[in-house]
């Protein structure tokens, strides 16, 4: 939660009427003058697609494309040479092509004009003189931001030392903006309306994002107690960083490994001082994306080596490479799609490409059984929906030498899949048998069974991972890995909310793995939560009609 006075805040304004964008010199000029803007917003976001976060580094990837898009570049160069000064020419035609992207029918393309717009007021940034990112880098301390939605431009100006917390009319909790606040800790509600927009500056204001509520104007009562669970909040995350380090047990005796994500090596600094019990998901897409060429054998051992040099616990979980067609990689044939989340992605197109399946499962058999690493490696298959999926992936795994030595009982090696679709977890019972382990993939998961694209606003907030429709797919998954005996792991983004974990453990949820910063906090939850309490509580949230009652199940004074 975070206490603070509103600011309102707009993205992309109407600056044309800016002196700095009326025409001045010849079409020519102004055209160079729009090539050298392109040129420095490039550069901005090639530092930025090196971001740890893999979801964040994807979008402004994504947007370095659309900077150079014939439609976007031929439209401005028209404009121009009728005579209009680039900053205008660029308000102009991003305007344009926001509004056509809105407007169209499919859901997956008109969520990609927030996208448009984040790369025109780049652009404009540097046309016309009118600089958005001092608007929020010169915030006063204590602020507490409003907006109908933030473009990832404004998120990456975001300071935690001024902003305190963020108020949406739009948007929603899984959006890219989300998470990044996330990982900046400032407490962002979403999805509030309209209504906070027309709320003057100036007004004091908390946002509980435990509840989703903006309070503005409290009485001293409710402040008090406000500043009172604030204070409560961080003496809790002090005590639980204390104790980071120590293994997690339920009050009735049950371990809970409590894993960290890892985008990337530049991150193992911080999962190594978190506490983490090892790293229940490392995402390898950082070794594939920004070559010419995919990575030899060799390349991926040492990276994965240096990564198990580094890491504490005794379990690596690797992801095989998950790109497709919203992931593109320059060494691939990779055709447009039209929805590729739904595309040639994942394991789909690993198997269109054997080379670098079994390239990339050479790398980690050799990691397991001929490297120093004493700890398990876990070989973790992304975006399973089908039984015959796995079974072509054991067939390459039993033509590579050692396999079967890392993988016999006892051995060093363990294969595993992703469950993010909801066909894999229908089928949980099949795939069982032929894996060592699972993890559900909450973010992919909600967004696939409720046919709401998470970073679509318009539809985001169906996609609630505490949707019971997405609870009885875990609890499913959850029985299937009891009857075969195998662990069960959650690395969504709910699987970093302690208040969530008593009822991830009550489906049955053995394992979690989280960001590095969750890590003792959720330890801490772990502690806090007695085994026959929370399968009570799972059993009632799997009865509930909606998200909205299991929240109030997990937050019943709210």
């Amino acid at each position: 939660m975070g206490i603070g006075r509103l600011y309102t805040y707009t993205s992309l304004p109407n600056v044309t009427h800016s002196g700095a964008v009326e025409q001045s010199t010849a079409p020519q000029q102004e055209w160079q003058r729009y090539l050298d803007a392109r040129q420095k917003v490039d550069d901005e976001l090639a530092q930025l697609a090196k971001m740890d976060n893999p979801a964040l580094a994807d979008i402004f990837r994504v947007h370095q494309e659309i900077l150079h898009d014939r439609l976007l570049t031929e439209g401005i160069r028209a404009a121009i040479d009728r005579g209009t000064s680039a900053a205008t020419a660029t308000q102009q035609i991003t305007s344009e092509l926001v509004q056509l992207f809105q407007n169209l029918s499919d859901d997956y393309f008109a969520s990609r004009s927030v996208d448009i717009r984040d790369v025109g007021q780049r652009l404009l940034a540097h046309l016309s003189g009118v600089s958005l990112a001092r608007q929020l880098t010169a915030l006063p301390p204590n602020t507490i931001l409003l907006a109908e939605d933030l473009t990832p431009f404004d998120a990456t100006h975001l300071s935690p030392e001024r902003v305190t917390g963020i108020a949406l009319a739009a948007s929603t909790p899984t959006a890219h903006t989300a998470i990044l606040a996330r990982s900046l800790g400032i407490p962002l509600i979403c999805g509030v309306g309209s209504a906070i927009l027309r709320l003057p500056s100036g007004l004091l204001a908390v946002v509980d994002g435990l509840h989703g509520r903006l309070l503005v104007e409290p009485d001293a009562e409710l402040l008090t107690r406000y500043e009172q669970t604030g204070q409560r909040l961080l003496a809790l995350r002090i005590n639980a960083e204390a104790h980071s380090h120590t293994a997690a047990l339920t009050r009735d005796g049950r371990l809970v490994l409590v894993h960290a994500n890892v985008n990337s090596q530049e991150d193992m600094l911080q999962v190594a001082n978190s506490g983490a019990d090892g790293i229940g998901l490392l995402r390898t897409e950082y070794l594939f994306q920004e070559r010419t060429t995919p990575p030899t054998v060799t390349e991926q051992i040492a990276a994965y080596r240096l990564i198990s040099r580094q890491m504490a616990g005794e379990i690596l979980t690797v992801r095989l490479l998950d790109i497709g067609g919203d992931k593109p990689v320059r060494y691939l044939p990779q055709i447009s799609e039209s929805n590729p989340f739904l595309g040639v992605r994942g394991i789909r197109l690993l198997l269109q490409h054997p080379e670098l399946l079994r390239d990339q499962l050479q790398a980690l058999v050799s990691l397991a059984v001929k490297s120093s690493f004493s700890g398990l490696v876990r070989i973790l298959v992304p975006m399973v929906s089908k039984v015959a999926e796995v079974h072509r992936v054991l067939d390459v795994l039993d033509g590579i030498p050692g396999y079967r030595e890392g993988h016999r009982p006892g051995g060093r090696l363990q294969l595993g899949v992703m469950i993010e679709v909801p066909a894999a977890a229908l089928l949980a019972d099949r795939l069982a048998p032929l894996v060592d382990f699972f993890s559900i993939g909450s973010n992919d998961l909600a967004q696939y069974t409720l046919a709401a694209d998470r970073v679509n606003s318009a539809v985001a907030s169906l996609a609630s991972p505490l949707d019971p429709s997405v609870l009885r797919l875990i609890a499913m998954t959850c029985q299937a890995g009891q009857m075969a005996e195998i662990p069960v792991s959650i690395c969504g983004e709910m699987a970093g909310d302690p208040s969530i974990f008593p009822l991830l453990f009550g489906l049955g949820v053995t394992e979690v793995s989280v960001v590095a910063p969750a890590v003792a906090l959720v330890k801490e939850a772990v502690r806090q939560t007695d085994g026959d309490a929370a399968r009570r509580l799972a059993e009632r949230a799997l009865q509930a009609n909606s998200a909205q009652e299991v929240h109030r199940l997990l937050h019943p004074e709210g």
